[in-house]
């Protein structure tokens, strides 16, 4: 069997990246052939399989990312040479298009994965106008596909109420080998912990201001006024970092931080503060279980159904800095409660295994 996997930009740091990696590692280990097909490779070094780059521009919203250019010229040869059997596309762009014209054209089965909320993205950049637009190019690709697979039950009815059916939920997993409570470093935290507070608050993102920043950033100020002793820790990068610097005073910025030191950050942290509602899944979420670290959630979106509220974690209610900071503060203030919470976050991780993910995308595939 040969996969030929289909993204827009091939990025470090980027959560639908990392996925694709994942698979076409993990199709390597299992004895199948596969190859990316890709706008953009930030580096040669990220993709454990061949390349396709196909030329791109600039996305113009998102700067670092590139928009590949339409039509089938700038792969369609190569392909034709590695015969894939089936066809997986990952972003659902002009790349997106051009995947489904070619399995139309050499009769090649084709499914997608639905990885990111474009939807909710408009309105942070003041052109929700264009909802009905975005949605309509949605039905039209997902209309051409065998199955679009979404990572939580949320993002399904969400696809479901805008009129796409042909939708199976695949949750993502978890790689325990690299994010466990094993990875704590006390050095760690006394590097953090120079002023004598008690407790680490992480947030880990992309620093774009779709990951409801102006929330965090207005929670880490209310938490600040209730005076209890923390850390805030901030490990991403991203076009908004520079102003977002400015609004969260005495907060730590690690940067951009690869998976070694991410495990480490995660389960050195005692609370992870993620106050984005447009996580179609919120990987970091469970990573941030898995390791140890409380999480304090938005209501809306992936990580929502991640974390059951009062059990594993805390839900606040979406783009309300009070509502975040008063879930935190019960973490804070309840050194029980967290301990409890850790606990159970620990337990309910091992639901997400990398393993059994892949046994229902690799059926998929057989099928």
């Amino acid at each position: 069997m040969r996969i030929a996997y289909f993204i827009g930009t091939l990025k470090k740091g980027d959560g639908v990246a990392r996925v694709v990696t994942t698979l076409a590692r993990e199709a390597q280990q299992r004895g199948v052939e596969s190859v990316i097909v890709t706008g953009f490779v930030e580096s040669q070094s990220i993709s454990p399989v061949p390349t396709i780059l196909i030329p791109s521009v600039k996305f113009p919203l998102y700067k670092e990312y590139k928009l590949p250019l339409p039509g089938m010229g700038g792969f369609e040869k190569k392909l034709k040479e590695f015969n894939p059997d089936v066809i997986h596309i990952h972003s659902p762009d002009t790349i997106a298009f051009a995947a489904a014209k070619y399995a139309k054209k050499y009769n090649v089965p084709i499914f997608a994965t639905h990885h990111t909320d474009f939807s909710r993205y408009l309105s942070y950049y003041h052109i929700n106008f264009l909802n009905p637009v975005l949605w309509a190019i949605l039905r039209r690709l997902y209309s051409k596909v065998r199955m679009v697979t979404v990572p939580s039950d949320w993002t399904n009815q969400d696809l479901n109420n805008h009129g796409i059916r042909n939708v199976t939920t695949v949750p993502w997993g978890v790689d325990f080998k690299s994010f466990a409570p094993s990875f704590r470093s006390e050095q760690w935290r006394k590097s953090i912990l120079k002023r004598g507070e008690q407790k680490i608050l992480v947030s880990v993102s992309r620093l774009t201001w779709e990951k409801d920043l102006k929330t965090l950033a207005e929670a880490y100020k209310l938490l600040q006024s209730a005076g209890k002793k923390f850390q805030m820790v901030i490990a991403g990068d991203g076009p908004a970092r520079k102003e977002f610097e400015e609004m969260m005073p005495g907060a730590v910025f690690l940067g951009y931080i690869d998976k070694e030191k991410l495990s480490e950050v995660f389960a050195s942290s005692d609370i992870l503060l993620f106050p984005s509602s447009t996580e179609t899944f919120g990987q970091v979420t469970l990573e941030a279980m898995a390791s140890g670290a409380v999480p304090v959630v938005a209501d809306q979106g992936g990580s929502a159904t991640i974390v059951e509220n009062g059990k594993n974690g805390l839900i606040a209610q979406t783009k309300n800095p009070q509502s975040f900071c008063e879930k935190t503060l019960n973490l804070l203030n309840d050194e029980n409660l967290l301990n409890k919470m850790k606990k159970a976050g620990l337990k309910s991780a091992k639901r997400y295994s990398w393993p059994k993910v892949l046994d229902q995308i690799f059926e998929i595939y057989r099928n």
